[in-house]
């Protein structure tokens, strides 16, 4: 009988916690400090999260100078990869390892990987991330758990 309860109290615990999650998860806004010299960065991550799963624009040295140190900017229209490892407000570049692109039809010459985007179609909230990548026709969504 008192494992039923403890059961019975787990459970309502695990389900308030998750509504509760559900319903403040619609104020968060990702892209918050993206502009700028935020240094943040708007991809799928998670508190105590493995990877930190987001876009990056291929920022040129002078972009880096200038603020943009999370490896993306809102201001850009461009992405060259998504990467797995990201820092938010540190000040200077940092991680940015393994990244990949989706791509269609034939393959772009090294220097071009990259893909149009227009910010209309992409979106963010916490764990999750999704992009549409103009260039080769292709909807990227990102998650973590």
């Amino acid at each position: 009988m008192p494992k039923k309860i403890i059961l019975s109290i787990s459970l309502v615990f695990i389900l308030t916690n998750c509504i509760g999650q559900l319903h403040v998860n619609r104020y968060v806004n990702p892209f918050i400090g993206t502009i700028f010299e935020g240094n943040a960065y708007p991809g799928a991550t998670l508190p105590f999260g493995l990877v930190q799963l987001s876009p990056d624009n291929g920022l040129t040295e002078k972009d880096k100078y200038e603020g943009y140190c999370s490896g993306y900017s809102y201001t850009k229209n461009v992405i060259k990869g998504f990467s797995h490892t990201h820092l938010s407000g540190t000040g200077r570049p940092a991680l940015g390892d393994i990244s990949v692109l989706p791509m269609a039809g034939e393959s772009p010459s090294i220097s071009d990987i990259r893909s149009d985007i227009s910010h209309k179609e992409e979106s963010a909230s916490p764990g999750y991330y999704s992009v549409t990548l103009k260039s080769f026709g292709i909807k990227a969504e990102l998650t973590t758990t």
